[in-house]
């Protein structure tokens, strides 16, 4: 068993620097929520999103898988859906449901400086429903997005 621990730590540790030139760090300053994602560029990608501003133990964590449909060298088209997971509230209170809630997201990403491919703009669509499906709401979201790369070698002569 001590095997296949250290085999699984072995295999994390050699693929996360691969990772960790494929994140994304973004930030939605109109809804305070923090997202971190895999690279969007990819076919299927990740999402976690954070809130803010919020009291600790309602803070909630959404997660979703992604499937980008239109990748251009400029922009790209999403969608996705997901889970609001309050993780925090069920630690604090183990009668506090874990899943709060479902949403789809349709969104864009568009890098508009050519000198600066890493930073991008991000608008998002996302209706919401709570976990009953008796209410929810629609969401619009604009932020800032960027992608986190590997520093090129400096060529010398």
């Amino acid at each position: 068993m001590k095997f296949l621990y250290l085999l699984s730590g072995l295999l994390l540790t050699s693929a996360f620097q691969s990772l960790c030139a494929q994140v994304v760090v973004g930030y939605y300053p109109f809804n305070s929520v923090l997202t971190v994602s895999s690279n969007p560029r990819h076919r299927i990608w990740g999402e976690a999103r954070f809130q803010t501003n919020s009291i600790f133990s309602s803070l909630n964590t959404e997660l979703a898988p992604m499937v980008t449909f239109v990748r251009k060298p400029q922009h790209l088209f999403y969608a996705g859906v997901g889970a609001n997971l309050g993780i925090v509230g069920k630690l604090v209170d183990s009668k506090t449901r874990l899943v709060q809630g479902y949403f789809l997201s349709v969104g864009t990403r568009v890098t508009p400086l050519v000198k600066v491919p890493q930073l991008g703009i991000s608008f998002e669509l996302t209706p919401y429903s709570r976990q009953d499906f008796k209410t929810g709401n629609f969401r619009s979201w604009l932020g800032v997005t960027w992608q986190l790369r590997k520093s090129e070698p400096a060529i010398t002569e």
